[in-house]
C-alpha cells in the first residue's frame, strides 16, 4: 500500500503489524528523535483511505507512545480557537479562499474570519471539525 507524504514523496506501508514493527519497532518514546520517527509514520498511517486492522493497532500503539510521551515531556499552550484555525489551514496549505469554500459561504468570509472580524458560528465549527477530523471544541 502508498500514500503521498507531506513532502509529496510515495510511501510504501506494510500491512502486517510484525512488518510494521520492522520498520519502527514501538516502544517508549526516550526523545525528540524518537518522537519524530513516530510522528511521521502516524501522519502517513492516519491519511490512508483504508488501513488493514494490522495497521489499525500499530496506528493506535503508536498513537499512545507519541500521547505518554507528550504528557510527561511537552508543555502545551492553549490556542484560541483562531490560532487552531489558522494553524490547521497552513498545515494544509489552505487559504482564506478554501476556507470560504469549505464554509459554503461567499469568499470574503474566510478572510474576515481569519482577520477576526467574525465569529465562527456553531455551523461552520460543525464543518470545519467534519473536514479536519478534530473534535468541535478546538475552535472554541
Amino acid at each position: 500500500m502508498s500514500t503521498k507524504t507531506k513532502g509529496g514523496k510515495t510511501a510504501c506501508l506494510p500491512k502486517t503489524y510484525r512488518e510494521l514493527c520492522g520498520m519502527l519497532m514501538p516502544r517508549k518514546i526516550h526523545d525528540n528523535t524518537d518522537l519524530e520517527a513516530a510522528q511521521e509514520i502516524i501522519d502517513i498511517l492516519a491519511v490512508l483511505p483504508t488501513r488493514t486492522p494490522d495497521q489499525d493497532d500499530y496506528l493506535e500503539t503508536l498513537a499512545e507512545l507519541v500521547e505518554a510521551y507528550e504528557e510527561q515531556n511537552v508543555k502545551f499552550t492553549k490556542r484560541t480557537g483562531l490560532e487552531t484555525l489558522k494553524f490547521l489551514l497552513a498545515e494544509n496549505d489552505l487559504t482564506a479562499s478554501d476556507l470560504s469554500r469549505l464554509l459554503g459561504t461567499d469568499i470574503s468570509l474566510g478572510y474576515r474570519i481569519l482577520d477576526g472580524e467574525r465569529n465562527l458560528t456553531t455551523k461552520h465549527i460543525k464543518k470545519l471539525a467534519q473536514h479536519f477530523r478534530v473534535g468541535p471544541e478546538v475552535f472554541l
